[in-house]
């Protein structure tokens, strides 16, 4: 038992190193990451929240931690691929002067995204876990003189997830399990400023203003961390032997991000902030709620190797109805971005095939629901869209206490129109564009996986 326990004591040192060290971003509706998991990957999802493979499907449901006996560490790495470009683009400032600039090519970087799971049953009918895990994150970087630069530059948002869970097995047909959530965020967020409008639109307007040149542009970062907290619940029903449903529910969080805002300036700006008392290093501060999420999950065995499953989950995105930047400095104005989301809905169907005592072979199909609203809401910060995924994967049991997973997930997005306008809400400053995301992604995840 004491090498056990310096095992599990080891990965978790390790796979809670790497979670720290490297960046995540969210392939799935609006920011979250639903890459949490390789053996469920391979079937897209299906039928996670009833258990899966492995215990990684504590993540959607903690009531499935009764499925697994004795003592269980699961370490994943995720690898994602994202393809995300502006076709078509235009701009102009609200005087109408054009906006010209490069459309930048792919703005969305690759990632690694892992997340590690530990359970321990402790007594026949009682299991304490362990989750970390990045729930939610988002990258996207452009180039300094794209033409959408105006509405965002760079956009950063990583979070980090710990969360002791507990479940218990009631009745050979029941289990229930609940988990809290520890959360720490930080974001970034990086545009130009047109200070050429700015100071065109001031009162009185300052001589020199030239709308949308870029020589008289200005450079904004803002950036802020917040711890929050949450909790999960799950509960898992077996009616037949050959049947599981789960249902689980992440809650919302509350984060409210403080830090710091700095500015860049051209001759042009200097003046602007000589004369208004703006554009000066200050504190700011923004608050986001992030959603809570329900999930549905069956796992039915339609004959001895085969495994039917199914999945729907559905994410309170309509949260999300405003991005709020206050500043510090009273004489700078706030910034705000109109967001108004729609709540998501993930839909998943999958099987798994056991080929041999040791080779599982899964597929899955999934449809994930964008939750812009309409193209006046879609952003270069976040192009959301729908999602269509197609997903391949295996697992092996090298030996009777290890298990290899690997999955493969290509997801396909329907072309998606952006329409910004300059009389809206926060976008004076930043002024009209319009144009066309294509957007795909490739995802490949695997994880090992120890029992003892």
């Amino acid at each position: 038992m004491k090498k056990q326990t310096g095992v599990i004591m080891l990965v978790s040192a390790v796979l809670a190193g790497v979670l720290f060290l490297l960046p995540s971003t969210g392939w799935s509706a609006g920011f979250a990451i639903r890459e949490q998991s390789a053996s469920a990957q391979g079937s897209a999802y299906a039928g996670v929240s009833a258990g899966g493979d492995d215990i990684s499907s504590i993540f959607f449901n903690p009531a499935t931690m009764t499925l697994y006996e004795g003592i269980n560490i699961s370490g994943q790495l995720a690898w994602i691929v994202p393809d995300i470009e502006l076709k078509d683009a235009s701009a102009s400032t609200t005087f109408g002067n054009p906006i010209t600039g490069s459309t930048s090519g792919n703005i969305g970087p690759q990632a690694l995204v892992p997340a590690f799971y530990a359970s321990w049953q402790v007594l026949p009918d009682w299991f304490v876990g362990l989750s970390f895990n990045a729930p939610f994150g988002l990258t996207t970087s452009a180039d300094s003189g794209w033409i959408g630069r105006y509405h965002g530059l760079g956009s950063r948002l990583r979070t980090y997830n710990l969360e002791p869970m507990i479940a218990w097995k009631a009745t050979p047909w029941l289990s229930l399990g609940g988990g809290v959530q520890v959360q720490y965020s930080d974001a970034r967020l990086t545009s130009a400023i047109d200070l050429g409008t700015v100071g065109t639109s001031n009162v009185p307007p300052v001589p020199g203003g030239m709308p949308g040149d870029p020589s008289q542009d200005g450079f904004a970062a803002v950036e802020g961390d917040d711890w929050s907290y949450g909790f999960s619940l799950g509960v898992l029903l077996t009616p037949r032997n050959d049947t599981r449903i789960g249902i689980g529910y992440r809650s919302a969080m509350d984060v409210d991000l403080e830090g710091e805002a700095e500015f860049g300036l051209s001759a042009y700006g200097e003046i602007l902030s000589l004369l208004s008392g703006a554009l000066q290093p200050t504190g700011g501060s923004a608050s986001i709620t992030l959603p809570e999420m329900v999930t549905l999950g069956i796992k039915h065995d339609v004959a001895p190797d085969w495994t039917f499953g199914a999945e729907v989950a559905w994410t309170r995105w309509s949260r999300f109805d405003r991005l709020v930047v206050e500043f510090d400095n009273p004489s700078q104005p706030d910034e705000l971005t109109l967001e108004e989301w729609d709540d998501g809905v993930f839909v998943a169907l999958g099987v798994t095939y056991r080929a041999s005592d040791r080779l599982r072979l899964r597929t899955g199909v999934a449809y994930d629901q964008g939750v812009v609203p309409s193209p006046e809401r879609r952003t270069p910060r976040i192009p959301d869209s729908d999602r269509y995924w197609l997903s391949f994967g295996a697992g092996y049991d090298i030996n009777e206490s290890m298990t290899f997973d690997a999955a493969y997930t290509h997801i396909f997005s329907p072309d998606a129109r952006m329409n910004l306008q300059a009389s809206d809400p926060g976008n004076e400053a930043r002024g009209n564009l319009s144009g066309t995301f294509t957007s795909s992604a490739d995802i490949l995840n695997t994880s090992l996986t120890m029992k003892f």
